[in-house]
Order: C-alpha cells, then structure tokens, then sequence
C-alpha cells in the first residue's frame, strides 16, 4: 500500500517541523530524489537533536545553581 502525500500536506509538515521557507523549496524542488529528500532531512533532524542537547545542557546548568540556591537559602 503506497502512502500518498499531497504537495500541501508535505509543506505544512516541514513548516511544522520548524523548516525554513528556503529549506522547503529546496525539498520540494527535489520530487523524484527520494534519496536527496531523505538526506535533507535527516541532516535536518540530526540539526534539532543537537538543539534539543544543546537545551539539555542550559537546563541542567540553571537546575544544578536551582539546587544549589535553594539549599543555601534553607530548603525553599
């Protein structure tokens, strides 16, 4: 059973995946490219989860001076 995507519905997937104009023009201009699309979009999503660590890291840094706060100031 073969998937069908509507041109529209493959725009909005990437606009909602936080796409660039550019980086969706430059998908769609690859129809036919299965392989190309795929490389894109693996890069992409290997750009976010350095993004999502890169966050990570912020959190834990402000958790750790949270605790370190809170205990100094008595529990609160």
């Amino acid at each position: 059973m073969e998937i069908v995507q509507t041109k529209y519905s493959v725009e909005k997937n990437l606009e909602d995946a936080g796409c660039t104009k550019d980086f969706i023009k430059h998908y769609m201009s690859l129809q036919g490219s299965g392989r190309e699309q795929l490389n894109i979009l693996e890069d992409y999503r290997d750009e976010l989860v350095t993004q999502m660590h890169d966050v990570q890291r912020k959190l834990d840094c402000l958790d750790y001076l949270l605790f370190y706060k809170r205990k100094q100031i008595g529990g609160i």
